[in-house]
């Protein structure tokens, strides 16, 4: 990316975040994207998670559509779902027809087949759905707890000058109630959740990323960090300021890896991840705690996408420079996350 090009992305994401997401910003953006010569490419998806300490449940949901438009008659529309208990972890990624999938331009009003996302007046959404096996139903409420903030906007994350992807932040910290069933067993949920939104053109495995969310009561981290690419941030939202820091400013080294042995693919366990600048340090280790690979399941002979879906240990610190100008510890991180992976699969 040249610098001038570098230099317009930042004054755009300046310009978004001093704009604020609106609910808008949450809806279907394929209208918009629409027209080009790489629409079958599109793809769009939101994601949610959850985290109950008290019944030690961990949860992922996504809504996904590629190729909405259904062009050359290949579309894809899935609904994934991944519950993390006590007694082991329960995985279901299921396909759905083009036909299956509708949502709005206004806002987050998604549907996918008989799941759903729902916008509420009062700006909570209620995100009901269920495999199709019938080992996970959820009926959930998410209402936002910390301000939205774009991630990016048409992000350069490919090999290709028109790959691209949105990133939206719209509940860096969510609390969400409700129940959740996993294999017959009901959790009544009233817990910290996290939801956001991708969206753009780009060829699956030519945009492989690392990604990492934790949020507590005073604290939210995000990151997103693409594989080989100038493309990444990472986020700490503390003390009510927002820091981002770009690639240069952060570093990521996975310390410890596993084998998944039914894929053949090597993925991380340990990460220790730094970030600062002249005001802010930021020091953790990520430590995998439970880890389910989900397949694209690309069609012949392309490479498939496996995304290591975790659950996560954060350990660390923020620091930040007092007015003496001394660099002191502010708050630490510790506690519960999710992160991903992703990784061809040849």
């Amino acid at each position: 990316m040249t610098a001038a090009k570098l230099t317009l992305v930042i004054a755009v994401a300046v310009l978004l975040l001093a704009a604020g997401p609106s609910p808008a910003d949450d809806a279907f953006h394929y209208p918009s994207w629409a027209g080009g010569p790489y629409d079958a490419t599109y793809t769009e998806w939101w994601y949610f998670n959850l985290f109950d300490a008290r019944s030690g449940v961990q949860a992922i949901f996504s809504y996904f559509v590629t190729n909405p438009a259904d062009l050359h008659g290949a579309g894809r529309v899935q609904l994934a779902a991944v519950a993390y208990t006590t007694q082991g972890r329960v995985s279901e990624v299921d396909a759905y027809p083009a036909a299956a999938f509708a949502a709005s331009g206004q806002q987050a009003d998604v549907t996918i087949g008989d799941s759903s996302v729902k916008v509420a007046e009062d700006g909570s959404y209620r995100v009901a759905g269920a495999s199709r096996d019938g080992r996970l139903v959820w009926d959930l409420t998410y209402a936002p707890q910390a301000e939205p903030w774009f991630a990016g906007d048409r992000v350069a994350v490919g090999s290709q000058p028109w790959e691209a992807m949105s990133w939206l932040v719209f509940m860096p910290r969510a609390l969400v109630t409700g129940r959740l069933v996993v294999d017959g067993h009901a959790y009544a949920i009233d817990a910290p959740g996290y939801h956001d939104h991708n969206w753009g053109e780009w060829i699956p495995f030519d945009a492989l990323w690392n990604w990492a969310q934790f949020s507590d009561e005073r604290l939210a981290l995000e990151m997103g960090d693409f594989i080989g690419r100038p493309a990444g941030g990472v986020s700490v939202d503390f003390g009510g300021r927002r820091t981002v820091f770009l690639k240069g400013q952060y570093w990521l080294l996975h310390t410890r890896w596993a084998l998944d042995g039914k894929n053949g693919v090597w993925y991380p366990t340990e990460s220790l991840l730094v970030a600062g600048d002249d005001s802010r340090w930021l020091w953790v280790t990520i430590r995998a705690l439970g880890t389910e690979p989900l397949r694209g399941d690309l069609p012949l002979p392309l490479p498939d996408l496996i995304i290591y879906e975790q659950t996560a240990r954060y350990d660390g610190w923020l620091w930040e420079k007092n007015p003496q100008g001394q660099w002191v510890r502010s708050s630490p991180l510790r506690g519960n996350g999710f992160k991903e992976y992703t990784a061809r699969h040849l």
